[in-house]
């Protein structure tokens, strides 16, 4: 003898599919909000490096080829700028006339544009617009005299004052600090 099985028809309606997705969106705003912060924090930390990177590329590729290579505030990525800060933007390149300064016949290595919006970069006066290695992978200003300094990073908009440091010391070798600030800049 055989049993005849029923199956009944087994689904969500439309009222219960709209309240699910419902719920989903909800819980999605609530953790997007919560991470905002988060990601903030993040972002800044990654411009941090990326300045890092262009002056540990610098100091390498001076080491390498033997002549002076600069990085340099720029807003165009193809000349250095004498105003603004770090923040607009920034290039390396092969200074062959060690002015700091880039001309049409200089190699040109890297380019990084303009900062996210709220994120201000900005050197003390021996690193305001350039740090220069000579080809021993020092750090020289255009007069010939060492240079060291500080490129502060932080968000205009944080109250905590969290901020990153990139600091290079009397030799050109450059590192990455995490600062307490009590003012964005």
């Amino acid at each position: 003898m055989q049993k005849k099985r029923r199956f009944g028809l087994a689904g969500l309606t439309l009222i219960e599919l709209m309240m699910g997705m419902l719920l989903v969106a909800v819980l999605i705003t609530l953790g997007a909000g919560s991470l905002r912060p988060l990601w903030q924090k993040y972002q800044l930390q990654a411009q941090a490096e990326d300045l890092l990177s262009s002056l540990f590329l610098a100091r390498s590729e001076a080491l390498k080829r033997g002549v002076r290579v600069t990085a340099c505030v720029s807003r165009d990525g193809i000349q250095c700028h004498s105003t603004g800060d770090w923040d607009q933007g920034w290039l390396v390149f092969e200074d062959a006339d060690g002015n700091a300064t880039r001309s049409a016949l200089e190699l040109l290595l890297q380019t990084h544009g303009a900062l996210p919006l709220n994120l201000l970069a900005s050197g003390n006066s021996p690193v305001a617009r350039y740090v220069s290695y000579a080809p021993t992978g020092r750090s020289l200003s255009t007069s010939g005299a060492f240079q060291a300094g500080t490129i502060t990073l932080c968000r205009s908009s944080d109250e905590h004052g969290q901020g990153w440091k990139v600091v290079i010391n009397a030799v050109g070798r450059p590192r990455l600090e995490k600062a307490t600030l009590t003012t964005c800049l």
